[in-house]
């Protein structure tokens, strides 16, 4: 009934599983966290349409 779409903030979703593996070794691990964040982002954009299936 809104004429703008409505969604949630999965900011910081979208950051933790990144933050969990730079701490570990953000030089050895920078790769993967980029690819963690893309996918979530994915999933998040995936999720906000009412598409995402959890895997």
């Amino acid at each position: 009934p809104h004429p703008w779409p409505l969604s949630f903030s999965y900011g910081r979703a979208m950051q933790q599983a990144a933050l969990k593996l730079w701490a570990k070794d953000m030089k050895a691990n920078y790769a993967d966290a980029q690819k963690t964040v893309a996918a979530r982002a994915k999933e998040n954009g995936q999720a906000a349409l009412g598409r995402w299936t959890g895997k």
